[in-house]
């Protein structure tokens, strides 16, 4: 249930910044939007790692990795 909610906000912050895109707002709230947007992304990427384990995140980490060495 808890990562649906964060789903759902980080969602909801993307489609935010999406509109406040769109719409061409002011300097001050693109970066309320942009920020809002990372930092919910993030959240939900450490609350998924919380709850589902800490192996999510080390799975995340190397794949990564993978991707860094394919792009060399």
């Amino acid at each position: 249930m808890w990562i649906k909610l964060a789903g759902t906000a980080c969602l909801l912050s993307w489609v935010a910044l999406a509109v406040g895109i769109g719409l061409k707002v002011d300097t001050g709230a693109m970066l309320v939007l942009a920020t809002l947007a990372a930092v919910t992304t993030e959240g939900t990427i450490w609350l998924a790692a919380l709850l589902l384990g800490v192996s999510a995140y080390q799975a995340r980490r190397r794949l990564w990795e993978k991707l860094r060495l394919r792009m060399r």
